[in-house]
């Protein structure tokens, strides 16, 4: 028994460190969904410009546009909430309300791109982790004149 002791202890001290990172990282795709897409609302939002956005952000560049939302962070966590307790896995949910959104559309030079703001529903991906980890489509309200 006591040498089973010393062959485990060593090796559950080194599997528990990876099962705290193994929780930790099971929101990585909505930090990283905040990073690429959430505009913080304690800056005006006609002050936002594609430009300066897409140049400071991790966003993935290969697409002809990009989609950013401001609002406050947790509207964008609650998307996925089906309850108090429950959240939605796996599914695809439009927002109940409309959200002030800014879209990057690349032009023809491939470093500028062009601002559209707008009010529109948001289609979201819930993650099998409950949170939003992408956008999958918008549907046009308003415009949001500058």
């Amino acid at each position: 028994m006591a040498s089973a002791l010393k062959v485990l202890g060593p090796l559950l001290a080194l599997l528990f460190p990876l099962c705290g990172l193994f929780v930790h990282s099971k929101n990585l795709s909505w930090r990283e969904f905040m990073k690429q897409h959430h505009l913080n609302t304690n800056w005006e939002f006609r002050k936002y410009k594609c430009n300066d956005l897409m140049r400071e952000r991790d966003v993935p560049k290969d697409k002809n546009y990009h989609i950013f939302i401001y609002t406050l962070w947790h509207k964008i966590e609650n998307v996925c909430r089906r309850n108090w307790r429950g959240r939605y896995r796996n599914v695809y949910i439009w927002s109940q309300y409309p959200f002030k959104t800014l879209k990057c559309y690349r032009e023809n030079n491939k470093n500028n791109y062009k601002d559209y703001k707008s009010y529109s529903y948001i289609e979201f991906h819930c993650s099998m982790n409950g949170y939003v980890d992408s956008i999958e489509d918008t549907w046009l309200l308003e415009d949001v004149s500058n």
